[in-house]
């Protein structure tokens, strides 16, 4: 009686379910009744009752009519990208529990689509009864048409996605996209897509370029192409998500493709390096006559524009152009220590009067190489201007690498002409200044002296043969600038040291004063600088030369001495003292001239005049005179 009470019931439900399918018009709605009206079927057995048996095809037909309706709401919906549809179809496939596996359907239908469309695409043998170039041609359009494919389907997914993520189960408030998921067994439906696709893609062309030489070639030769595809297909889904790019590029989904490509990238980058490699050691030939010789500005330029050229064409990916930059700067050092190799490393004088060619070529080796260096430096910062800030943090210390070494190239020119001019200015020690002035003498005569005469040669050489050729921008003003502060340093020093200086001797040594500010002045001149830019020696020189004609009580005058050294006032007073107990410190430490100036330029003012206080007294065994001589008063008051 129990389970005839049951069945009466559940067929009692079921004419009422039955008749609500009959006359209902919306689709979700019978979709919902129609799976409740099958779980009364499946639940109970109604075999031999007519009511049942002859509503089943109705039953039958209204399910196919349904799902029909909502699959295909579902698919014009993802086709047109009108989430209305796509919402309605789900929403029926939904109330009749099939929509995680009707979407697991249709995902899977879109990857088996694009697994086919990849192997058609990497299949060479396809293509061989063309040529090479044909084969290439035909490879990067069927890449580019699968590329769309891709971001098409991509697109598709992404829309499916945000509808499921919005519909909720009106009971448990929980989104289609949560039922999706667990049929899937994957964290959301984008996530589930890229992990299979990206692997299917990476197997299939690992698979084909295994099989096929031409196919790495082409991928390897053209990899920032392949590239660009890559960044146009995400260039799109950003533009359809409404996100920026560069934030794409840091999503999963973009650095699971990347991967794909890594073979090509590491071939890429070692083909790269080779080319720019190419370029340094062409400038620097191993066999022949030229081993020896600069490279040439041709080779510089060639340099230059296949780094530029190598940037460029990786700038189309960050992490790409990275590796470009980190093989230039190694290449660029390289560049720099072959240079470095070329230079000579022996002492060498620089001057000649009888066109030496051991000298020009010593020179000419260190003047090229030096505009080389400065050209590529200043080259590649203007290459540099159009990447971002982490190319240039890379880049700078290869392009600085060059200008450290065309500073240090051209510094030690400069020290070679200093030490040169210092040579020069050491023979005014062998200039008489001790002598008498003539009856007939002419202060307005210009006499030289020998030295300065030689010194004025020297300098119009350093202008001729050396500075003149540098093409380094404003370094050679700079440079001149250097050599003429030290010039007029060492004179001054080495002026201060003569002895006996007699009046004649002074106005010699004014008319020579005078003279060093005539050439020092038309040596910067030629570079666009004025004596006045150096500064303190000039200063120095300026108040030197009246100095010299000044009472020995006016020296400890500050307005009269404030430009110049207590050192030299000190060596000054000694030279006008004519007594013997009053020795110059040199003298006292059995240095030379040249060694104690050396060694005084090491000091502190304050240590070096110290020394020579110290030279003083220990050079003089009599202290008690010593005291009573007044140049010895002076040098204390100061």
């Amino acid at each position: 009686m129990q389970a005839t009470c049951d069945l009466l019931r559940k067929l009692y439900r079921f004419t009422i379910l039955k008749r609500r399918l009959d006359v209902q018009t919306d689709t979700p709605t019978a979709a919902l009744i129609l799976y409740e009206l099958e779980t009364v079927i499946k639940e109970y057995d109604f075999d031999g009752i007519d009511l049942v048996t002859h509503a089943m095809p109705m039953i039958q037909q209204s399910r196919k009519r349904i799902e029909q309706e909502a699959n295909n709401l579902l698919t014009e919906g993802i086709d047109h990208q009108n989430q209305t549809k796509m919402a309605a179809g789900l929403q029926v496939l939904f109330n009749m529990k099939q929509a995680g596996q009707r979407v697991q359907q249709l995902v899977k239908s879109m990857l088996d689509d694009l697994v086919r469309q990849i192997r058609h695409v990497v299949d060479i043998q396809s293509t061989q009864k063309n040529t090479n170039k044909y084969q290439e041609q035909q490879l990067w359009e069927r890449m580019e048409a699968l590329m769309k494919a891709m971001g098409d389907q991509c697109i598709k997914i992404y829309n499916l996605e945000k509808v499921l993520e919005i519909k909720k189960d009106p009971l448990t408030q929980a989104s289609f996209l949560e039922e999706v998921a667990k049929t899937l067994d994957a964290s959301s439906l984008v996530s589930y897509f890229w992990q299979v696709l990206s692997a299917n893609f990476e197997k299939e062309l690992k698979h084909a370029v295994r099989g096929s030489t031409l196919l790495h070639t082409i991928f390897v030769g053209d990899y920032p192409k392949l590239l660009k595809l890559l960044h146009d297909f995400f260039s799109r889904l950003a533009l359809n998500n409404g996100t920026p790019l560069s934030d794409y590029s840091q999503t999963p989904e973009y650095v699971i493709m990347l991967r794909s490509f890594h073979a090509f990238q590491s071939g890429f980058v070692t083909k790269s390096r080779q080319r720019i490699f190419d370029a340094v050691n062409a400038a620097f030939p191993v066999y022949g006559a030229l081993t020896r010789s600069p490279p040439t500005r041709t080779s510089a330029v060639n340099l230059t524009r296949v780094i530029g050229h190598e940037l460029e064409v990786a700038s189309i990916e960050s992490h790409l152009s990275q590796e470009v930059a980190k093989n230039a700067v190694k290449a660029l050092s390289t560049f720099c220590t072959k240079c470095e190799h070329l230079l000579p490393t022996n002492e060498q004088p620089i001057y000649t009067n009888n066109n030496s060619s051991v000298i020009s070529n010593y020179l000419n080796m260190n003047i090229e190489v030096t505009n080389l260096l400065y050209y590529i430096h200043q080259s590649m910062w203007k290459v540099l201007e159009e990447y971002p800030d982490k190319i240039i943090e890379i880049m700078k210390q290869g392009v600085e690498d060059c200008h450290t070494l065309m500073l240090k190239t051209g510094t030690h020119l400069v020290d070679m002409i200093k030490k040169d001019a210092e040579q020069v200015l050491l023979k005014m020690h062998q200039e008489n200044f001790a002598g008498q002035i003539r009856r007939n003498f002419d202060p307005t005569s210009n006499e030289k002296s020998n030295y300065m005469k030689e010194l004025a040669n020297h300098v119009r050489y350093y202008h001729s043969q050396i500075l003149q050729h540098f093409s380094c921008g404003t370094e050679p003003k700079s440079w001149a600038k250097n050599i003429s502060h030290y010039v007029l340093q060492v004179f001054i020093f080495q002026a201060s040291l003569i002895r006996p200086l007699s009046e004649a001797g002074k106005l010699k040594l004014a008319g020579d004063m005078a003279e060093l500010e005539f050439t020092i002045s038309q040596f910067l001149s030629e570079y666009g600088a004025k004596i006045e830019e150096i500064g303190a020696s000039y200063k120095a020189l300026r108040t030197f030369r009246p100095l010299l004609f000044l009472d020995s009580a006016q020296l400890t005058a500050a307005h009269h001495t404030s430009d110049l050294s207590k050192l030299i006032l000190i060596h000054h007073l000694i030279v006008r003292s004519n007594h013997k107990g009053l020795p110059l410190p040199y003298s006292v430490y059995e240095l030379s001239r040249q060694e104690y100036m050396k060694w005084i330029m090491n000091n502190s003012e304050k240590e070096s005049v110290q020394l020579a206080i110290d030279a003083i007294t220990k050079g003089n065994n009599k202290s008690n005179e010593i005291q009573d001589i007044p140049e010895f008063k002076l040098i204390m008051e100061l």
